[in-house]
């Protein structure tokens, strides 16, 4: 592969489950939170830091390899700092907490299945290239 080590869908599925792993912490914290006067609610726009991990919106300063050796990381979890956002909220509680728990308890499940989801496919890739490792061999 020119490209790197691994192709593209690897790069993208191990950029998802960093960002989910990130906005996991996020949402519990919030969770934790619920009864914390003046607590405001974070999250992070998942669509932006996706495109932002794959390199369609500038994100600092790219790496650069210093020698021809170098194995390409296709973005890493080193350059996965996403932006935490205030979430917005009509729902305001009389001690000016943002947090509502029904809300916060459903997108932690959706992102706990989507972080699962991730990482079976992650897994069923690797398990190809196990098998073209495999049958390579012989």
């Amino acid at each position: 592969m020119a490209g790197g080590m691994f192709d593209r869908t690897i790069n993208l599925l191990g950029n998802s489950m960093d960002l989910r792993a990130n906005r996991h912490k996020l949402l519990s914290a919030n969770i934790a939170n619920q009864e914390t006067p003046g607590y405001r609610a974070v999250d992070i726009n998942f669509e932006q830091e996706m495109k932002k991990a794959e390199g369609s919106v500038p994100s600092g300063q790219p790496l650069a390899a210093t020698n021809a050796m170098h194995i390409s990381t296709g973005g890493g979890p080193s350059a996965l700092v996403p932006t935490v956002v205030d979430r917005v909220t009509d729902l305001e509680g009389y001690d000016r907490n943002s947090v509502g728990i029904e809300g916060e308890m459903a997108r932690l499940s959706e992102n706990t299945i989507m972080y699962k989801t991730s990482a079976q496919l992650l897994k069923h890739k690797f398990g190809l290239l196990m098998t073209a490792i495999r049958e390579g061999g012989r």
